[in-house]
């Protein structure tokens, strides 16, 4: 990767992480399902399907899916939202939260992904 590709990666990822917090600070309510990491996670694998089917590979690819929707998507938080859904008793809802944020996020990327691409 190029020198303006990790500064990309950089400067976006600082902008996805700040755009994370927010959401998540304003969707998220304590015991209550964990709708602002869904609904970030979502919304970043469906935008990264679009920008992967339009701009693979340049700066701007880079700035966005990996850099802003790299940092606005969040592996880690999304694992410690279901353990505490199933450790507070709410097994159905871990379960139900870990699929679909699983399959619903292959297909949203899929369906942007195609829809870009043909």
């Amino acid at each position: 990767m190029t020198a303006l590709g990790w500064l990309c990666v950089a400067a976006g990822g600082m902008l996805g992480a700040v755009i994370r917090y927010w959401i998540s600070s304003k969707l998220n309510r304590k015991g209550g399902f964990p709708a602002g990491t869904f609904a970030v996670n979502m919304a970043g694998a469906f935008l990264a399907g679009i920008f992967s089917g339009l701009a693979a590979g340049s700066p701007a690819h880079a700035f966005i899916v990996y850099g802003i929707l790299g940092a606005l998507t969040t592996f880690s938080t999304w694992n410690s939202e279901i353990l505490i859904l199933w450790r507070d008793g709410r097994r159905a809802a871990a379960v139900f939260y870990a699929l679909s944020t699983l399959v619903l996020g292959i297909v949203f990327y899929m369906v942007s992904f195609i829809y870009v691409s043909s």
